[in-house]
């Protein structure tokens, strides 16, 4: 397994990862619609191109040269860590990439010094369960606008220093 930062090059198969995982993750969470809108505004080449222009860093995770997951973060303004994404092939699950993946964030988090590291996840989203295993705790419930759709989202962190 190989873990490292994606470049502009890299889209393509950041692209090829989301196709297959995101719509599927979603299926019993969202409408269609809301999935294909949501995928379209943020996984299209240019969206993606821009991401990373905007300070967005992407990671990607290959076995055997073909990519299986990825993640996104960004440092706020804060300096803490916001994790935007992290996707693992569902042929992946419980194999350790996303702990390896969320690992890799940490490590980051804790050279930069950062308070915690925060990110959103739907309420209904199981990835939840993933992310308390990992040490997040509950910060707020808070609902977004994303076009025409709301995101009913749990805002989770994990603090790196004591509070």
């Amino acid at each position: 397994m190989k873990i490292r930062i994606a470049f502009h090059s890299d889209i393509p198969k950041i692209i090829a990862v989301a196709e297959k995982v995101f719509k599927q993750h979603y299926a019993n969470i969202l409408s269609q619609a809301q999935i294909d809108y949501m995928y379209d505004k943020t996984y299209s080449n240019e969206s993606l191109l821009q991401q990373m222009k905007d300070g967005v860093t992407y990671f990607i995770c290959e076995i055997d040269e073909i990519p299986v997951a990825y993640m996104a973060y960004f440092l706020k303004e804060d300096n803490n860590i916001y994790l935007s994404k992290l996707y693992v092939d569902m042929s992946m699950h419980k194999s350790g990439v996303g702990k390896q993946l969320y690992q890799t964030l940490e490590n980051i988090a804790i050279k930069n010094k950062c308070d915690y590291i925060e990110l959103n996840v739907h309420r209904k989203n199981t990835a939840m369960y993933f992310y308390k295993k990992m040490g997040f705790e509950l910060h707020e419930n808070t609902d977004i606008a994303f076009g025409k759709y709301s995101l009913c989202d749990y805002v989770l962190r994990k603090y790196l220093k004591p509070k």
